[in-house]
Formats: structure tokens, sequence, C-alpha cells
């Protein structure tokens, strides 16, 4: 490993950038899990598709 202090606080950065993508990644896949979970809670058979499709279309925007 390098002594150079520089080249030690841009691999402390990158860590530290990897961890909050990781937690990042996690919190979005955690919403749309519980989001599917929710849908399928309330909608059972076909009608969940269709729930489905109305649930995307009306949260493009965000």
């Amino acid at each position: 490993m390098s002594t150079d202090p520089d080249a030690r606080f841009k691999t402390v950065l990158q860590v530290l950038s990897i961890l909050c993508l990781i937690g990042l990644m996690a919190m979005i896949f955690h919403k749309g899990f519980a989001d599917l979970s929710m849908l399928w809670k309330q909608h059972s058979g076909g009608d969940f598709w269709a729930a489905l499709g109305r649930y995307l279309l009306r949260n493009l925007a965000g």
C-alpha cells in the first residue's frame, strides 16, 4: 500500500462512496419489494397485473 496521504484519502473516499451506493441500492430494492407486497395483498390473481400497471404509470414522475 502506498504511503502517499492523497492516495490513502482517495481510497477511503472510494470505499465510502461504494458503501453509500450499496445503501442506496438496498433502500431502492426494499421500497420496491414493500410496494409489490402491498399491491399483492390488496389485489389477488389477474387483478394484480392491472394494479401493477396502474401503479407504475401513476408513479412515472417520481
